[in-house]
């Protein structure tokens, strides 16, 4: 299960931007169909003088105003403005466009940040407001040879939570006409030698303390073999136990794609189509729309085109009463936030009903679907590559012995160690991440995919029709990047780049390849959401190889920089537990969708209990009001804006608030 650390509301949109416009470039749902992928591409803002171009999303639509652009969603809830002036202020003319284009909007500033300009920019300049909590206001510029490339948003922050990737198709696509981007689709990447070795060895071993990572284990594939693996740091922080190559850690949903590449040999196998009905396969599946539910098909639930988003706080809170039956029973129940195959929305759900309705096709029966899936799975791909430490099964993980634990966010920012049956959470969605594997295990996955689906040993494992299918992309995730089956469909430099990360509540990896060059990176490592050290260590081979300018470290230590600004703010926010106010909240409290939480005093402390995790709660100021937090994971930095205690008349509530939802509970 893929999973973004959030730390708070404000830092939620700057994150948008930055790694929107800086990793994007680094590494930088209907299903559409190749043709559809490039009319949308091809839906572009030309500025009257010629000095940018900007994407147009789908179903947007664009004013030309006097000397700007103003973008506005489906919705009218989000307007983005898009122009250039002639300066050398950078803050400034963010400040003077949003007097052209909103004469009224008077917001203080809350924070201004400079990343690292990259790709021949000269400055990058974010500017975010303090905007009250159901709105998102935010300015970026980019300085190119006396010009001010200036972007706007402001947008109520639920749509904005629901229209993240077409605001992202907006903000990477924005492109300066006069500046040259590099392109690599012609240069060869260098062999893998020993001051490669030295010189990438290095850069993680920098890395690994500031990146707060206990450990980590690094495979580059280039030319059909191993050329590198390296593990670093320990399998538990306060142990000795070191890291070693052939640990076993989950993949998150890395792990996606050994799902599509199993539903790929079922469809060579003729047991199902990537186009077969849902229903046909199991006739009682269905979504909140009934005629959807007639229609949907297996490539849909694994394409992120069908409007259905992410609601993974219904997981977690849920997961030790969860079946696989329950996960496809619960879409019935599921809003669209967006019209089917508009917009990039990322469920785990979804890929989860994908992976076990395949697995019905190929033989698995309705009331066991779990052991169902990893059977058809062991059969179809991971005994034909040869992943015989690839399982779903955290039972066979302990009895080989080697495993790493794994390390989620304290609400102090530090990674805690974690008892390894947390992640038995995910096992419910287990076709869309709870895989666990190695990296010897990894490296002949990513030979095969590089192979065009014949394993290291010759075997011909899938099709490369279908293989090649799942690479196919099917919905817009930004101006560069699409989204597949099971894979993400960008680019690095010009070159194309598959890819899929993969977060669980202790657990990160990053894998990613480039077809064309025959060359790839698989990243593990034992702590929750880590991926900027992941990808970071990726992009750095790919530095290395190609012989291109060192922009990664950079962005690396602005990402720390931030994380501390924003670790500091959220311990200036913290007030003391008011015992009295709280207390009579004590008690059970019941939600539809999340169960039923306990809220108790242990001492001077307020003790929540899911069941599933026990956690105190801390109470910190939020937009003048006192609002409660995890301290402790794997739900420290997943309530992005905590648990909220109101009176409902005479009868006390609680929210939990995880935009675009609202989660309310009543006590029992």
């Amino acid at each position: 299960m893929e999973q973004i650390v959030r730390l708070r509301t404000g830092f939620i949109f700057t994150c948008l931007f930055v790694v929107m416009i800086i990793l994007y470039a680094v590494f930088v749902p209907i299903s559409f169909a190749q043709e559809d992928v490039e009319e949308e591409a091809s839906s572009l803002y030309e500025d009257p003088s010629g000095l940018y171009t900007v994407p147009i999303p789908t179903n947007w639509q664009v004013e030309e105003k006097d000397g700007y652009a103003l973008f506005t969603d489906p919705d009218g809830s989000i307007n983005v403005y898009v122009t250039a002036v002639q300066s050398e202020d950078s803050a400034g003319a963010i400040a003077d466009a949003w007097k052209k284009v909103d004469p009224t909007f008077d917001v203080a500033i809350d924070d201004t940040q400079t990343p690292p300009p990259s790709d021949g920019l000269e400055e990058i300049v974010v500017v975010n407001y303090d905007t009250p909590q159901d709105r998102v206001a935010q300015g970026f510029a980019q300085k190119y040879q006396g010009t001010i490339y200036v972007l706007l948003i402001d947008g109520a922050t639920d749509v904005v939570a629901k229209r993240n990737s077409q605001i992202g198709i907006i903000a990477s696509g924005f492109k300066i006409t006069a500046l040259e981007e590099s392109n690599l689709a012609d240069a060869t990447p260098k062999p893998f030698d020993d001051a490669v070795k030295a010189d990438l060895e290095d850069f993680i071993t920098a890395n690994l303390g500031p990146s707060k990572v206990p450990g980590a284990v690094v495979v580059v594939v280039q030319d059909g073999k191993v050329v590198y693996e390296g593990a670093f740091g320990v399998k538990e922080l306060g142990k000795d136990d070191p890291m070693t190559i052939d640990t076993s850690m989950k993949i998150g949903s890395t792990g996606k794609s050994l799902t599509t590449m199993m539903m790929g040999v079922l469809v060579d196998e003729s047991k199902m189509t990537w186009d077969t009905p849902a229903q046909e396969i199991l006739p009682a599946f269905a979504v909140k729309d009934p005629e959807l539910s007639k229609t949907i098909t297996m490539r849909n639930l694994v394409c992120a085109c069908t409007g259905v988003p992410r609601r993974d706080s219904e997981l977690i809170f849920n997961a030790s009463s969860l079946t696989a039956e329950d996960i496809i029973a619960s879409l019935a129940s599921f809003e669209f936030f967006t019209d089917f195959g508009e917009a990039f929305q990322y469920s785990n759900q979804m890929v989860g009903t994908g992976g076990y309705l395949a697995a019905m096709a190929g033989g698995a029966k309705e009331g066991d679907l779990f052991n169902g899936y990893q059977q058809v799975l062991q059969e179809k791909v991971l005994g034909p590559i040869g992943m015989n430490d690839t399982t779903i099964s955290l039972e066979v993980v302990k009895e080989r012995g080697n495993y790493a634990t794994p390390h989620g966010y304290a609400i102090s920012g530090e990674r805690v160690a974690m008892n390894v049956e947390i992640e038995e959470l995910l096992s419910p969605i287990a076709p869309a991440g709870s895989h666990w594997s190695t990296a010897p295990d990894m490296a002949r996955y990513m030979m095969t995919e590089l192979s065009k689906g014949v394993s290291p040993d010759g075997t011909r494992v899938i099709s490369e029709e279908n293989l090649l299918e799942t690479w196919t992309p099917q919905v817009p995730v930004s101006d560069t990047e699409n989204y597949g089956l099971g894979w993400f469909v960008g680019e690095y430099k010009g070159i194309q780049f598959i890819n899929h990360g993969g977060n669980t509540l202790g657990f990160t990896s990053s894998f990613g390849f480039l077809p064309d060059k025959n060359l790839g990176v698989l990243v593990l490592t034992n702590a929750q959401a880590s991926n900027s050290f992941n990808e970071s260590v990726g992009a750095r081979v790919f530095e290395l190889l190609f012989g291109q300018p060192s922009e990664v470290q950079a962005n690396l230590d602005f990402g720390y920089a931030q994380e501390k600004k924003a670790l500091a703010e959220i311990q200036a926010d913290r007030v003391e537990l008011d015992v009295e106010a709280v207390t009579p909240f004590v008690g059970t409290y019941s939600n539809a969708a999340l169960g039923d939480i306990t809220l108790s005093r242990e001492g001077d402390m307020l003790m929540m209990d899911a069941d599933e995790f026990k956690s105190a709660l801390v109470a910190y100021t939020l937009d003048n009001k006192i609002v409660y937090a995890p301290s402790d994971p794997p739900l420290a930095t997943g309530a992005e804006r905590g648990f909220e205690f109101k009176m409902d008349g005479d009868a006390p509530v609680i929210e939990l608030s995880s935009p675009p939802d609202v989660y309310t509970f009543t006590k029992k």
